[in-house]
């Protein structure tokens, strides 16, 4: 006999909220209310999801729910948490209650297992830009890692959910949750600046053909040589050949045409020579003369005023 599946509800229907609920409707989950304080963005994920109930405050909930995902920003949670628990409409008691936040543990969502609730954390390991049609949001979520965190009493149930989403479990420790979400925003969010620098100079270039033609295959093999051996094995460069007069004139052609890049490169120069160092690639001696060059730089080079760019 098939388990039953526990009815649903979410507040927050941003892409995070919409992309879960349309993948657990997929899957045969019943949504019985979609809560957002933009009435237009729950109405549309109900249409989605065939929901019948939807509300603007977190009270407005179906008191049927199981499971109440909270897929609203980071900052709002608090608030959100806040007002259910104050509120008189709703019995809390044995209601699940699971935030999609990276960087939160379970410990933001305590009022409401005071009141009864249990509670977990359940976060999407994936990017989720608004300009992305849905169609591929719901496409990369396939065979993706979601950090998980509970209580005892909901955590094979936010398993069993996982699995259901084709995902699979990787359990966070609580106290480690800001560090894991750290890892995130690298493979992520400075990932994505590190490719529109790339692209950024590469504009002043006047190529022919695209950056991403002209530097793909490179940023491809490093990829795949950091994946496939390991990342200290796959450095390469100046700064590990110990060609100081080349990031001589790296730090000259930024300081003439993207002076505000100084910054990045100094700093991730420094990073770049401490893994060189540590994984011997270069000696102490060699590292202390890069560091010291880098430095001097630095404080001889006033960092200039960040002006806004073009869109």
């Amino acid at each position: 006999m098939a388990q039953k599946l526990p009815k649903i509800s979410f507040i927050g229907a941003g892409t995070v909220g919409s992309v879960i609920a349309t993948l657990l409707f997929q899957k045969g989950y019943q949504i019985l209310s979609i809560i957002d304080k933009n009435g237009t963005s729950a109405l549309t994920l109900a249409k989605k999801v065939n929901c019948k109930k939807i509300g603007i405050i977190p009270q407005d909930i179906s008191p049927l729910s199981e499971i109440i995902f909270l897929t609203v920003n980071d900052d709002e949670i608090k608030t959100v948490v806040k007002e259910l628990t104050n509120q008189k409409k709703l019995s809390l008691k044995n209601m699940m209650f699971v935030h999609c936040s990276g960087v939160y543990s379970t410990k933001i969502l305590e009022p409401l297992r005071k009141k009864g609730a249990l509670i977990g954390a359940m976060h999407p390991i994936q990017t989720f830009p608004k300009y992305l049609k849905f169609s591929k949001h719901i496409t990369h979520m396939r065979g993706i890692y979601y950090g998980i965190e509970a209580q005892s009493g909901i955590l094979k149930q936010i398993e069993k959910i996982v699995s259901d989403l084709n995902g699979k479990p990787l359990i966070i420790p609580e106290e480690l949750k800001p560090l894991y979400h750290t890892v995130c925003a690298f493979s992520s969010n400075y990932m994505t600046m590190f490719l529109n620098t790339i692209s950024e100079i590469s504009g002043k270039l006047n190529l022919p053909v695209s950056w991403t033609e002209a530097f793909g295959p490179l940023m491809t093999a490093s990829m795949e040589n950091a994946i496939n051996i390991s990342p200290p094995l796959a450095l390469t460069g100046p700064i590990v050949r110990g060609d100081y007069s080349t990031i001589d004139l790296h730090l000259e052609a930024l300081s003439k045409y993207t002076p505000h890049l100084l910054p990045l490169y100094t700093i991730g120069g420094i990073e770049i020579a401490r893994i060189a160092r540590d994984n011997g690639k270069i000696s102490d001696k060699d590292f202390s003369e890069i560091i010291c060059k880098f430095r001097k730089f630095i404080k001889n080079n006033a960092i200039p005023k960040i002006t806004r760019g073009k869109k």
